[in-house]
This record gives structure tokens, sequence and C-alpha cells, in this order.
């Protein structure tokens, strides 16, 4: 995020950038396991990287996936495994509306189900199927929903006007992957007092920052008052989230888990007219938030910090409490909903 920066302090200059122990392959029986894969929708790929016909395989959610574009232009994602001998979908070709196995030719629409087994004339067998994802392509995306029982979709993803704007520029795309717990990650949000410690914001009150709830969708509101900037992020469920900041960009953002410790992040930047017309500006508000007091001051938290079940908190550490609420209903299972009081 665009985080106004304090003078470096010694300790900050001195700062190591040391690989986490689980980096360096040792089994610690101290590690606390992260969360597990919570569910709702999560980005599989951007629309310009599947054109018509095109495949794609990719690792989500702890599963091996694919995604495809039929004859009709829509967009499918499956499990990428084909059920009869176990050969990888993602080598396989677009035919029609229909994606084909690359090793013995069968062929599965985008419901998963085998339509055609070319060289037999036997019945096609009932568990000749893939799972398939329901997908949701808007706004330049293609999500697709995962849920830990197969549950349909509980809620949509809205699109925003900014993407529709010809005023605004088209999407500049920020991707990366590292390692991090999805909801270490989404946290880092409503926690106000590292913005102090990590981010260098010039003071420690958490009362510029606020956060609502709305059933699968929350709100956090950040206002810098020294500086007259204030920026909204409304997130849709655990994936998906619409980052504005006034006056200068809106981003859409994505993190899809690829398993419970490592992210990534597909984001795409819109900037109003003015903005989108300097490339030296767009480009300073990218490293603004992306950057080494942005995104990349977090990453080597993420990656060496282990995930508490009960936090030890106390007052001042903002609303952990209400968002662990709020975030239990993207898990399927009992997990403790009243996580992390401290005393």
């Amino acid at each position: 995020m665009v985080i106004p920066r304090r003078d470096t302090t010694v300790s900050e200059a001195a700062r190591v950038d040391r690989p986490a122990p689980e980096s360096l392959g040792y089994d610690l029986v101290d590690r606390p396991a992260s969360p597990p894969v919570p569910n709702g929708w999560y980005a599989a790929i951007d629309t310009a990287s599947l054109p018509a016909g095109a495949v794609e395989p990719f690792v989500a959610v702890e599963r091996e996936l694919v995604a495809f574009r039929d004859g009709h232009g829509d967009a499918h994602v499956l499990d990428a495994h084909c059920p009869h001998m176990g050969a990888h979908l993602g080598g396989g070709s677009v035919s029609d509306d229909t994606l084909q196995c690359p090793y013995h030719g069968w062929r599965f629409g985008g419901d998963g189900t085998c339509v055609e087994i070319p060289y037999s004339t036997t019945r096609i067998p009932s568990r000749a199927c893939v799972t398939s994802y329901p997908v949701h392509e808007r706004d330049g995306l293609v999500l697709f929903w995962f849920h830990a029982t197969g549950t349909p979709p509980t809620y949509e993803v809205p699109t925003f006007d900014e993407a529709h704007d010809p005023d605004w520029t088209g999407p500049t795309v920020f991707r990366r992957e590292f390692v991090a717990s999805l909801q270490d990650m989404a946290e880092n949000n409503i926690d106000y007092t590292h913005f102090f410690f990590v981010h260098g914001r010039n003071a420690l009150d958490e009362s510029t920052s606020r956060f609502h709830t709305d059933g699968p969708f929350s709100t956090v509101v950040e206002t810098f008052e020294d500086e007259g900037l204030t920026f909204t992020r409304f997130t849709y469920g655990p994936g998906v989230a619409l980052l504005r900041i006034p006056d200068l960009a809106t981003v859409l953002t994505t993190t899809t888990p690829i398993d419970r410790r490592h992210v990534r992040l597909l984001w795409h930047f819109y900037f109003p007219p003015g903005v989108g017309d300097t490339p030296e500006v767009a480009d300073a508000i990218v490293e603004g938030v992306v950057g080494d007091h942005g995104l990349g001051a977090d990453q080597p938290i993420w990656r060496d910090k282990v995930f508490r079940e009960r936090p030890l908190l106390v007052r001042g550490d903002g609303p952990i409490v209400e968002f662990r609420r709020w975030y239990e209903q993207f898990y399927e299972g009992s997990r403790p909903a009243d996580a992390g009081a401290g005393s």
C-alpha cells in the first residue's frame, strides 16, 4: 500500500533477510500447521492469457488444475488428470467444446463429463469424469469456485466501474508467488500496529482505520490525515479484493492459495485520467504498493511467521478477533471462532 515513510532507524537498516527454517527443508516439531485452504472464489488466470482454444495448467487450492476455453469462448476449470490412465490434461487440446486428453484422446466437456472415447464403441463409463469447478469470468479475470465439500457458490464477486470506463487505463498486471498463509495475508489489512513497525507509518493510532463486515464481504478504510490520503479495501471472500486509492489508482487484487503455505498474486492496476497518461507516476504508484516499503516489506514476515490459533492479544492490536470470527465462515468443519483473546 502507499504508506508514508518515516526516517529509517538503525534496527531497520540492519534487518537481515533470513530464510525461514521451513524453507531449508527442516521438519520442526514446534512449528504449528498453517490454516487449511478456505472456500471461495480464486483466480485461475487472466482473460488475456486464455484465448480461444487455449489450455493452461496451473496449481491452486492444493490441486493440479487445468483451464481451457472452448469453441464458444467459455472458460472452464477442471481437475488435471484423466480418469482413464492418469494423463495430465494440460498437455491436451481443445476440440470444439471439449478438452481432449493427449494420451488416448478421451474428450471431456466443460462440466468434466467424458463425452467421447474415439477408439471405442462401448458405453462411456459413468465414472469417466473429472471434477469441474464453477467459473465466473469478468473484469479481465477467470475466477473459479473452490469448496472443500463441493458446495455451489454462496456469493458472487461484483464488477467495478473503473474496469469499463474508457477514460481509465487498461490493467497493468502484477504477478508474484511467495511463501505465505492466505489468512496471514488477510489479517495483515486490519493489523494496524504493523504499519508502524513494518511499513514506517508515522503513528501507532489505530483510530485512523475502520473495519466493517457484511456477510462474505468486508471493508477496511484507512485514513492518513496529515497527507490527506484515504484508501478503501473491499474484500469479497478470502481470494478477491478491490483497493481504491482516490485520484491515484484502483487495484483489483486476487490472492490464490497454491497450498497452505504458498500463494499466487494476480493484481490488475487501473489508473484514472492524468495518472495513466504519465508512466513514471503510474510506475511509482505500483512500486509504492508492491515494492520494498509495501508488499515487499511484508513478505519476509509472512514467510518466517507461524500461525497462532490463539494469539496473545493486548489492547491496541486492532480488530483481529472480530476479523477471525468473520473469516471463520470460509472454513469447512470446526475451528475456534473466538481464537485470540489474550490476557
